[in-house]
């Protein structure tokens, strides 16, 4: 006597039917697309809509990995700011980057690939748009300076230098950041020395350029817990300090003090103050500009010594120094403020879209009195995105929609056949 099949049981059995019998399908198509995939190919390229194809790529390339930064990059203009009246020379134009974070050897090769390639191109296209006179990169141009060994941090070094290269006429100017030596606990002789022998770039250094001063000075340096680095960099401002003020009381034919007699006097003009770390603040909820940090990062409070200057460091820095001016880089975002002394302060926001979707810069004319500046913004990565979905979007209509061509072709084939019938 055979026993009835349960309902779970047919159910099951006529399940597994129906599921090998999709596999199948499925199989069937995907040897049938193989198998025409010869003749579809000689079709595309007998109806030209590969080469169609081929075109419309090669465009959107072109326009997106090049032509795109220089559109965007013509729009930002030099601000205008007239001669220096006594001396009658053109003002000094100087750019001002910072936190490039060239990835190191642990990144992903595609991440690093991508990033790189955006600065290069951005970098280069603003040397031919705006062909400024000297170039300041405020620090963290590496991103594991701070950790790697001497033989990688050489080949690092030596691809910052190929990216970003300056035409000839054009100075750069480096400050050191935390990612290129290490936080204060982090950095060492052999890190600090390194860096300095690479890029120049001590501790605490002037720098003029048709007589605008320039300081440039190592946040991490600025601790005042009495360490020989940060010793020697607070003697170095105490020398600067009064260097400015023997050079200004000798322009301004005026008693100076009797140390003074001891000092070189320099043609005199408030400096301008440059460093990795903003001075103190206690958060970006001040800070306004278009590429200012987001509405969930701007009330974070902030740290001394950690994401800006101590108080007492920014104090010593402004009574010492007196700058007209101040720039800043490190929390990735742009910010503009105003000292107790009067002296505004900008911080430029990273140049890597790896930290920020709409990376900036500042370009910025200065003479001996005065100063004008530009915020000037990259291309946005969305834009781009948006670019090439729209391409491949016009690939698929090409591949896919019958050509006009194919369509006349068939209307004067059902044509004859009507006749004929």
């Amino acid at each position: 006597m055979q026993l009835a099949e349960s309902p779970e049981s047919v159910f099951l059995h006529h399940g597994k039917k129906f599921i090998l019998m999709i596999k199948q399908v499925k199989l069937s198509h995907c040897v049938m697309w193989i198998r025409h995939l010869p003749a579809r190919f000689c079709f595309y390229v007998r109806n030209q809509r590969l080469l169609r194809v081929i075109i419309i790529v090669f465009l959107f390339v072109l326009y997106c990995e090049f032509l795109h930064y220089y559109v965007i990059l013509l729009c930002c203009t030099w601000p205008s700011l007239t001669k220096e009246g006594n001396y009658g020379r053109l003002p000094l134009r100087a750019m001002f980057i910072g936190d490039t974070h060239i990835l190191g050897s642990d990144a992903h090769w595609f991440d690093k690939l991508r990033r790189e390639w955006q600065m290069v191109r951005s970098f280069q296209a603003s040397m031919f748009i705006h062909s400024p006179d000297v170039v300041f990169i405020l620090g963290d141009l590496l991103d594991n300076g701070k950790v790697c060994s001497k033989e990688e941090f050489d080949y690092h070094v030596s691809r910052f230098k190929t990216m970003f290269s300056t035409p000839t006429g054009t100075h750069t100017e480096i400050v050191v950041g935390n990612h290129d030596v290490g936080f204060h606990y982090m950095m060492t002789d052999m890190k600090h020395n390194r860096f300095k022998t690479a890029f120049d770039a001590p501790s605490v250094r002037t720098v003029t350029i048709r007589d605008v001063t320039f300081i440039l000075i190592n946040s991490m340096a600025m601790e005042g817990d009495g360490c020989h680095l940060c010793d020697d960099a607070e003697e170095k401002i105490r020398e600067i300090k009064w260097q400015l003020k023997c050079s200004k009381g000798a322009k301004e034919e005026r008693k100076v003090a009797e140390i003074c007699s001891n000092i070189e006097v320099l043609p005199y003009t408030q400096p301008i103050l440059l460093q990795h770390f903003p001075m103190y603040r206690d958060s970006d909820k001040d800070c306004m500009t278009p590429d200012a940090a987001p509405d969930e990062e701007r009330y974070i409070p902030f740290r001394e010594k950690w994401d800006c200057l101590s108080k007492e460091s920014s104090n010593m820095l402004l009574e010492s120094l007196d700058p007209r001016l101040i720039i800043s880089a490190h929390t990735h975002h742009g910010c503009y403020r105003v000292h107790a002394n009067n002296a505004p302060e900008y911080t430029v926001a990273s140049f890597n879209w790896r930290n920020k979707q709409t990376p900036s810069f500042l370009l910025a004319e200065i003479n001996g009195s005065g100063f004008s500046i530009n915020r000037c913004y990259l291309p946005n990565e969305l834009t781009v995105i948006s670019l090439y979905i729209t391409c491949g979007i016009l690939v698929i209509a090409c591949l896919i929609l019958p050509t006009s061509r194919n369509n006349g072709q068939h209307k004067i084939q059902m044509s004859v056949s009507n006749k004929l019938h």
